[in-house]
């Protein structure tokens, strides 16, 4: 910078129209050369180098990994919902199977009940039937169609539909999953379609069937003759129904509600029966052991089933 400066002062020297611009130029070029060299060249190297570094940035704030990581986490919350849900379902189908499983199984064997009787015992998956074919008559063209009561096995009614077949009519008895009498609900529907030569219906119905009867019988009234309950009643009006009716009970039952069956005896036509067996209970219909919440019956099970057969076949010739 020293030897520039003293330059310059030599060249001063000279004349002033042929110095003059040059010193000037020179310097002026040389200042503003060295003075926009040095800048410019970082100006333009910082330039490029943040262009880079912001569009790098932008992808790095996006974070993109963060969906899958959610996603994955949903599903976690999706499998874990599943997994609740398919233990619920397992445990309620283990306790209804628990319940089901827990019958009132009958005391005979099918062998035993078929040596009571001279008619074939046609056991099938859809029913159990009773049906002399070679028998004619009036009471060929009779039908009894068995709703069971609750948690009872089909075979514990085997004496009673033995001891009506017995008497000349066909007896019927739907099978019931689970043996719950509102599963059932249309079974007299099926049982009539398959017999259409039976041309007179009626409902033998045992504890929590008989609502489940009465509530189709409401809706089906012209396809049968009557109803027959034992130690239930109906929940259903059908006092203006042209239905006959018999209701027998066991004067030990103590399962029935009497005061429910006593209010609803309202519900019957004015001409219904009713008939109680001295010393029966609610088991007595059937062939099997003490029902829960049941009073020991003052006579057997073969007694009152012999006397439920008498009033059903009086009932029926007396109408």
């Amino acid at each position: 910078m020293r030897e520039i400066r003293k330059i310059a002062i030599d060249r001063s020297a000279l004349k002033k129209e042929e110095q003059s611009d040059i010193p000037e130029i020179v310097v002026e070029e040389i200042t503003i050369d060295f003075s926009k060299q040095p800048a410019s060249p970082e100006k333009q190297t910082s330039a490029p180098k943040q262009q880079p570094v912001s569009s790098v940035q932008p992808t790095e704030t996006v974070d993109p990994p963060v969906q899958p990581k959610n996603t994955k986490k949903k599903k976690g919350h999706g499998k874990v919902a599943l997994i609740v849900v398919a233990v619920i379902i397992l445990l309620a189908a283990t306790c209804f199977k628990i319940y089901v499983d827990n019958d009132y199984e009958p005391l005979h064997t099918r062998d035993e009940y078929q040596k009571m009787t001279n008619v074939e015992i046609d056991f099938s998956d859809n029913m159990i039937a009773l049906e002399d074919m070679e028998r004619d008559g009036d009471a060929k063209r009779t039908g009894f169609i068995f709703y069971g009561d609750n948690k009872i096995q089909r075979e514990c009614y085997l004496p009673l539909m033995i001891a009506l077949s017995n008497m000349g009519y066909s007896v019927y008895l739907p099978t019931t999953f689970g043996n719950i009498p509102i599963l059932n609900l249309e079974g007299a529907e099926y049982v009539s379609r398959t017999y259409p030569h039976v041309k007179n219906w009626y409902i033998v119905a045992h504890g929590e069937a008989c609502p489940v009867a009465a509530k189709y019988a409401a809706s089906h009234a012209s396809k049968l003759k009557g109803l027959i309950f034992l130690g239930g009643y109906s929940k259903t009006d059908l006092s203006d129904q042209k239905l006959r009716i018999l209701s027998i009970t066991g004067s030990n039952d103590s399962i029935l509600d009497h005061a429910a069956y006593l209010a609803a005896k309202s519900n019957n036509p004015t001409d219904a029966v009713y008939y109680e067996i001295d010393g029966g209970n609610h088991t007595g219909f059937t062939d099997t052991f003490l029902i829960r919440k049941d009073s020991e019956a003052a006579i057997s099970s073969e007694e009152q089933i012999q006397y439920t057969t008498a009033a059903i076949g009086l009932f029926l010739t007396t109408e």
